[in-house]
């Protein structure tokens, strides 16, 4: 007599595993760094605003505090002004010497990265723009500029022109190494009114020296939401491409990304003392809870409609039904 049984289901606990096994490992599935850079660790101090990118003082060593400005750190840095209004009126020349708005690049309802900086200066800025493309081209970061987000680079120099945007935007195009990126990329110049009144409504402080003869200014990127308000900031050069992402993903409301992501960002929240994002201990537990739950709850519910069809069913050789007895 050949028996048939109807297989029992394994789903609930897989529910409940694999729910606990996404949120521990979408982390993992992102590098935790850019290819090919290291950034600054959080216990360490970043490099001076008027370092160069050898580490060599650009001030006069034999003037008081090193030639820097004495309130230097009260002039030169990052104030988040979280949710703050980008003032989208603001008119520059693109890299060809259009006249634009910043509005003019969040019309396209995406995310827009904001970077501020001298086109010319090779010391901060050009670490910065190594850093940004390193991130980029990072699997664990995974969008291209002009699909998922825009990037401004807009300079604070007023002496900078169009020209030099161009051969800036050329430049850094050929070192990033992505089709299309061209797109997303855009690089601006101003006049000194306009420029300052960006800094000011992103935070960003920087101040022209006399002894150095340069713009100093901190590295930072700002990230914006599609309707033009700051939500998230980066800095001391440390770009983690899945920071980069998860903040991209929730600038846009969650109108990109994936099924991971989502996941993930269930766990990680953004912390701005930081600008990075971290576990949540309570949310990982609440979430692998209530997997445990909701897997039990489904057992449950497998078992009583089980027992409600009755006893097993046999087959004997002529293809007849008979009930199974039970002990």
């Amino acid at each position: 007599m050949l028996t048939t049984h109807r297989s029992r289901s394994v789903w609930p606990a897989l529910l409940t595993f694999g729910s606990a096994a996404l949120c521990a490992l979408a982390p993992a599935m992102a590098q935790d760094a850019p290819a090919g850079f290291k950034p600054i660790a959080p216990q360490q101090k970043a490099a001076p605003v008027n370092a160069g990118k050898d580490g060599q003082n650009l001030f006069d060593y034999t003037a008081p505090n090193g030639g820097a400005p004495a309130d230097l750190a009260n002039r030169v840095g990052i104030d988040q002004n979280l949710d703050a209004k980008v003032p989208l009126d603001l008119q520059f020349k693109d890299e060809s010497g259009k006249t634009v708005k910043i509005g003019d690049y969040f019309q396209n309802k995406k995310p827009v990265l904001i970077t501020m900086l001298q086109l010319t200066c090779d010391q901060v800025c050009s670490a910065q723009f190594g850093a940004m493309e390193a991130a980029f081209k990072d699997k664990a970061f995974g969008f291209t500029p002009g699909q998922e987000f825009e990037v401004l680079t807009v300079s604070i120099d007023p002496k900078e022109s169009p020209m030099i945007a161009q051969d800036v935007k050329e430049e850094q195009l050929k070192n990033l190494g992505i089709a299309g990126a061209d797109k997303g990329w855009h690089f601006l110049t101003g006049n000194e009114k306009s420029t300052k009144e960006l800094a000011k409504a992103l935070g960003i402080k920087y101040i022209w020296d006399d002894n150095s003869k340069q713009y100093i200014h901190p590295d930072g990127i700002v990230m914006a939401t599609p309707d033009g308000h700051v939500s998230r900031y980066f800095m001391r050069l440390d770009y983690n491409p899945r920071d980069l992402r998860y903040s991209i993903i929730e600038s846009s409301k969650d109108r990109i990304g994936t099924f991971i992501d989502q996941i993930a960002l269930s766990c990680f929240h953004y912390n701005p003392a930081t600008g990075k994002y971290t576990l949540q201990i309570m949310m990982f537990l609440r979430l692998v809870g209530g997997a445990f739950v909701l897997g039990s709850v489904g057992a449950i519910a497998l078992a009583v409609t089980r027992e409600k069809r009755g006893p097993k069913q046999s087959v004997d050789a002529g293809g007849n039904n008979k009930k199974v007895k039970t002990a």
